[in-house]
């Protein structure tokens, strides 16, 4: 008794609520009561996914074995194992969707999965409103990215940029699970298509699109689902909630000044650039963006790429030169917003002139490729998402409200204060921050 009571629970793979709503989602597949047929379980897979994918599913499910049907509850639990089950049931289902087995999987099956699941995610998520939909080149740009350095491991990226996805490889299962076990993005997906279509949680979608909050009465992102969860997967967990809409050139107009003081004093940023041949690109900013005419951020910032071609590019070490806004009319150095690189050579370069900037070939602090096929920009459109939630202004211990100099209410005069080599006044009179 004791140990049939110890197999009971090691195989126990939901919790009740959520054995109770799998088994009420497995009658209604074809109302038959207590048992569910095989040919009923793949048409509602055909349905919901695609007819490949609901016999391959199937024959994980029998093992390839010809099975008529299955008792309800011994098919939850089956799916159980499948699902929920150790990281070998699951790389072996993961495998079997993709045309694998034991001896691996071939590449172009495998992006060909990643895409169906990321337009299937797509369709189940943005139908609520919140992101739109992606062409299908941009889910394969994605699916791309996130199997790269699964396809060419141990290469720099530069070196494989702009190849594409190779050609009928065979990846080894051993390469598939260490790969599989880093990348978490993959097998979110993964599961957030079973809790779909199986009903026995809700979804999950925040772990991988956040939500959208203050945004104008018109939606106005450049961003598709795809590319969001992409750019949302490389951000650090608390900064993954909420993504906050401060500014876009089709909102706020082509205005360099307008453009400083949306961002500045808002938190880590995303910053989103299509230029004039269609060509996505920006930076991450893990801190406030100031103005000063010297370089700041934090090694947590990065670039990327979305089209036409998906990638991100994380510092190397090499230099701290992250994060560069300037904006003084007497002044030798430069004016606009910079990432990466040095000066009058950025990795990426909005130039105060608003509307045009500058890419540069290569890029030491984030080793990344030159962003887009021209180095000189003319850009078409900007957006800056603010990430996470949005600090508050009040000490709500003490109910008094943080007081601010007039200098962070006036970033120009900062940055010529910080050019001059002067401290400001004011600092020496700011009240301390408790959370220090």
């Amino acid at each position: 008794m004791g140990a049939e009571g110890s197999k009971a629970e090691k195989n126990q793979y939901f919790s009740a609520e959520e054995h109770q709503l799998l088994l009420q989602t497995l009658s209604k597949i074809d109302n038959n009561g207590e048992k569910l047929s095989t040919s009923s379980l793949e048409a509602y897979f055909t349905r919901e996914v695609t007819a490949e994918y609901g016999a391959l599913f199937i024959h994980a499910l029998t093992n390839g074995k010809k099975v008529q049907s299955f008792p309800v509850s011994g098919l939850a639990e089956k799916l159980g194992s499948l699902i929920k089950g150790s990281t070998e049931e699951r790389i072996n289902l993961t495998l079997a969707l993709a045309h694998g087995g034991k001896i691996g999987v071939n590449s172009d099956k495998l992006l060909k999965y990643l895409e169906m699941i990321i337009e299937f995610f797509e369709k189940g998520i943005t139908q609520k409103g919140r992101w739109k939909n992606s062409p299908d080149t941009v889910r394969t740009q994605i699916a791309f990215a996130v199997l790269l350095d699964l396809f060419y491991p141990n290469e720099a990226i530069k070196k494989v940029w702009g190849k594409g996805p190779p050609e009928s490889l065979l990846v080894s299962y051993d390469a598939f699970e260490r790969w599989w076990l880093g990348h978490c993005i993959f097998s979110n997906l993964e599961m957030e298509m079973f809790k779909y279509l199986f009903k026995f949680s809700p979804l999950g979608e925040r772990r991988l699109l956040p939500q959208a909050t203050q945004l104008p009465k018109v939606f106005p992102t450049m961003l598709s689902a795809a590319e969001v969860m992409f750019l949302n997967g490389a951000l650090p967990m608390n900064l993954q909630s909420e993504w906050r809409f401060i500014f876009s050139t089709t909102t706020h107009g082509w205005s360099f000044s307008i453009f400083m003081k949306q961002i500045v004093g808002k938190g880590p940023t995303i910053i989103v650039i299509e230029d004039q041949s269609g060509n996505k690109f920006g930076g991450y900013a893990s801190v406030s963006w100031e103005v000063r005419p010297q370089f700041h951020g934090t090694q947590d910032c990065f670039l990327f790429c979305l089209q036409p071609q998906a990638g991100i590019f994380h510092s190397t070490g090499y230099n701290s030169n992250y994060m560069y806004l300037n904006y003084l009319e007497k002044n030798t150095m430069p004016n606009g917003l910079g990432m990466g690189g040095r000066e009058e050579l950025f990795g990426l370069w909005l130039d105060y002139d608003f509307g045009k900037g500058t890419v540069a070939p290569t890029c030491t602090t984030f080793a990344s490729p030159q962003l887009s096929p021209h180095q000189e920009l003319e850009i078409s459109s900007i957006e800056v998402w603010a990430l996470g939630p949005e600090e508050e202004d009040s000490d709500e211990e003490e109910g008094t409200r943080k007081k601010k100099s007039a200098l962070d209410k006036n970033p120009e005069a900062r940055a010529m204060l910080d050019m001059m080599g002067k401290v400001a006044v004011s600092d020496g009179y700011r009240e301390e921050d408790n959370d220090d």
